[in-house]
């Protein structure tokens, strides 16, 4: 089970630096690295380099609009101060065995990076979360189709909350690169959760909004992807 439909773990705030989207991607300033990075992701977080993320390991980055906000690694706490907690775990309005099967789960899933494009807690903010999933213990997962007909089908067998509306499984190729996705709505609004699985890790992206301009935006974001750094 993946992170996507549900709130993670940011970290504290890096402008970024203005680059058009879809342009090349830019490589402004110094590469900045979080002071003290979670130890599960410790091996690997990637790094940020202006409005450009780009994480080796799993061979991809990403570029950024320069009005969106690049999170570091302690903004959790600072959004915790003032009455947002954005960590890692199951809604509480889920039934308790629903509860303690996702939390399971999202232990499986590492949080790489969040962004704001409005300083968190804005209304009608849009919010972009790229994480990552082992699916060493998921054999029966082969691509991003599989990975999310299993998460769909895991939430056919919860008790979901009665607003809580999900999509079939679908495709679509931004830039040079399938991935496949899903739609969630509920009343606290849309997510667009994007797949692709490369070296037995799902690489997510998902997508909180509310305006379709935020939804253009995301797909201009992965279009603008390069999926093949080494």
């Amino acid at each position: 089970m993946s992170a996507m439909a549900f709130p993670i773990a940011g970290q504290k705030i890096i402008r970024a630096t203005p680059t058009p989207l879809p342009a090349p991607l830019a490589r402004p300033r110094a590469v900045v690295l979080p002071a003290a990075l979670p130890s599960q992701i410790a091996a690997n977080p990637g790094e940020v380099e202006g409005n450009v993320y780009r994480n080796r390991s799993h061979g991809f980055e990403i570029s950024f609009p320069d009005n969106w906000l690049i999170t570091g690694d302690d903004f959790g706490d600072y959004m915790r101060s003032r009455g947002f907690d954005l960590s890692l775990k199951a809604p509480e309005v889920l039934s308790l065995q629903n509860k303690t099967q996702l939390d399971r789960a999202l232990k499986n899933v590492t949080v790489l990076l969040t962004a704001f494009r409005s300083l968190a807690g804005s209304p009608d903010n849009a919010i972009l979360r790229v994480s990552i999933e082992d699916l060493s213990l998921l054999p029966q997962v082969k691509d991003a189709v599989d990975y999310f007909d299993m998460m769909r089908s895991q939430f056919a067998t919860m008790t979901l909350p009665a607003d809580f509306k999900y999509s079939d499984t679908q495709a679509e190729k931004l830039g040079r690169k399938q991935f496949a996705f899903i739609d969630t709505n509920t009343e606290a609004g849309k997510k667009r959760l994007y797949a692709t699985v490369k070296n037995r890790h799902a690489i997510m992206f998902t997508l909180s909004y509310r305006t379709d301009d935020d939804l253009v935006t995301m797909r201009q974001i992965l279009a603008a992807g390069n999926f093949n750094i080494k």
